[in-house]
């Protein structure tokens, strides 16, 4: 049973206490996945936040055999939110970093998703897709495969209005679902990057 934030904290005193405890009831004998655990820790103390919080800790004791939780966020944000609460690290049996994907890995997720579309895209394309995740590779939150995706559907979105104007005798099944580098949006701005000239794609 997935759920973040919304799922958990309540709008008024004492609803979130309610929200919380309804999760844990849901996931019995199974698996509650807080994602991004670290929105909880409010910017003050004894907030909702922190009210949900001391909630997860009352009921995880109260489930310990019957359900697994399982918190998920970047790992500086994880540790201030495992600090907010010491029955948070006393409760925590296990720790599990990720690393983020090589470029090699990324270029093989884009390949794989762009397949599952049935679309395909050129190498042009890719060669532009990897220098971008060259660059968002430097920051530490840049998203991995979310990164991927976002990059993905809108290539899909500039695809689609790339083809817009032409006739509908002109539009064949290879136009349609082959994305050109041009499609690749200009999303990734680094200080440190050369400006590129402005380009155009003949369809």
């Amino acid at each position: 049973l997935e759920c973040g934030r919304a799922d958990l904290v309540g709008d008024h005193v004492g609803s979130t206490a309610i929200k919380v405890k309804k999760k844990f009831r849901e996931a019995q004998g199974g698996v509650l996945f807080i994602d991004e655990a670290y929105s909880l820790c409010d910017g003050y103390k004894n907030g909702y936040g922190d009210e949900a919080i001391n909630t997860i800790v009352q009921e995880m004791e109260n489930h310990r055999e019957d359900v697994i939780v399982i918190f998920a966020g970047y790992p500086d944000q994880m540790q201030q939110f495992l600090d907010r609460n010491p029955g948070l690290t006393s409760r925590v049996a296990f720790r599990v970093d990720f690393d983020d994907y090589l470029i090699d890995e990324l270029m093989s997720i884009t390949r794989l998703m762009v397949s599952k579309k049935n679309m395909i895209i050129t190498d042009a394309a890719m060669n532009k897709l990897k220098v971008m995740y060259e660059l968002a590779s430097r920051k530490n939150d840049y998203g991995n495969g979310r990164f991927v995706r976002k990059l993905i559907e809108e290539a899909e979105m500039n695809l689609a209005q790339r083809l817009y104007g032409l006739d509908e005798s002109e539009l064949t099944e290879e136009l349609l679902s082959t994305i050109e580098e041009c499609d690749i949006p200009e999303s990734y701005n680094d200080k440190n990057s050369h400006k590129k000239p402005i380009g155009f794609c003949v369809a």
